[in-house]
């Protein structure tokens, strides 16, 4: 099977590429730069052969790579060099690319669900409330002396919290009524973690068929710093103002847009439906030795 790596055509990409060189030594590989999300969906499209795809990035270019091998014989790898890395988090605790591209060769891909968002997919998470905002204008923070880009989302927090106005939404699940009201946060997730690194919920499983919802009740602004620190120590369940549901399919009305693992997509009207072992997936072993 031959070894596809995706990259946009940025320095930090080429600055990786020697270690690509260096680790595929002897493997049928090929290093190929885009320059646009419909650029990639096109190259993986006309393969004629299944093939190992290396997402290289953040959450948004596994997303696009996602699009193109939902439903395909292609295996995908994900090299976390992007702002938030959130769905590479579930996966492993290692950070270090070069280490988890060496551990990826010993790897094996395996069905795992995604999830459908009308005419989309997606592998994380889907997000409608002020976390929505503070993904889709995440990479409109400016630089910051001394703060590293993967801080990124907490610049966006802090810029966007106290600016949002609490966007009723009508949410369905299973054929019932979930929730109707004005929310804080609203996501729809896959996997565990979202927003840069918040477990926001640590007990979902991208292999269980199902689709993780959760929900906090409007509340004071101020009162959103303290929440977010339930939110890492991963005790949010324990808050009264906070809902969980678990479904395979689900409608939500929502005037704000939707954010879907790094980009927005527009509309008012959502579909999601779960996807069950719909994409095959490199998962890191935790007891590779290298």
């Amino acid at each position: 099977m031959k070894h596809i790596f995706i990259m946009y055509d940025i320095k930090k990409m080429h600055d990786f590429e020697k270690y690509i060189h260096k680790t595929m030594q002897g493997l049928d590989y090929l290093i190929q730069y885009t320059h646009s999300q419909q650029e990639i969906i096109q190259f993986i499209k006309q393969l004629s052969q299944p093939a190992r795809i290396y997402s290289v990035g953040g959450d948004g270019a596994l997303n696009i790579v996602v699009q193109a091998t939902v439903h395909t014989q292609h295996e995908v790898v994900v090299i976390p060099l992007g702002t938030g890395n959130d769905f590479c988090r579930m996966l492993t605790k290692e950070k270090n690319p070069v280490t988890l591209l060496k551990q990826s060769l010993k790897c094996q891909a395996i069905p795992i669900d995604t999830i459908a968002l009308n005419d989309l997919y997606f592998i994380n998470s889907a997000c409608f409330g002020v976390d929505s905002i503070i993904a889709t204008h995440v990479h409109d923070t400016p630089h910051i002396p001394l703060v590293p880009d993967s801080k990124s989302y907490i610049v966006s927090i802090l810029q966007h919290v106290f600016q949002y106005q609490f966007d009723e939404v009508v949410i369905e699940g299973d054929g019932q009524l979930l929730y109707k009201g004005p929310v804080t946060l609203c996501t729809f997730n896959n996997g565990q973690y979202y927003g840069g690194g918040f477990p926001i919920i640590p007990h979902a499983n991208v292999q269980d068929g199902y689709m993780d919802i959760c929900v906090v009740d409007k509340v004071p602004k101020s009162k959103i710093p303290y929440l977010l620190t339930f939110l890492l120590r991963r005790l949010l369940h324990k808050r009264k103002e906070v809902h969980f549901f678990k479904v395979k399919e689900a409608h939500i009305s929502s005037h704000i847009t939707c954010n879907m693992d790094g980009d927005e997509v527009q509309g008012e009207e959502f579909d999601l439906k779960v996807m069950p072992q719909s994409i095959q997936f490199v998962m890191y072993d935790k007891d590779i030795k290298l």
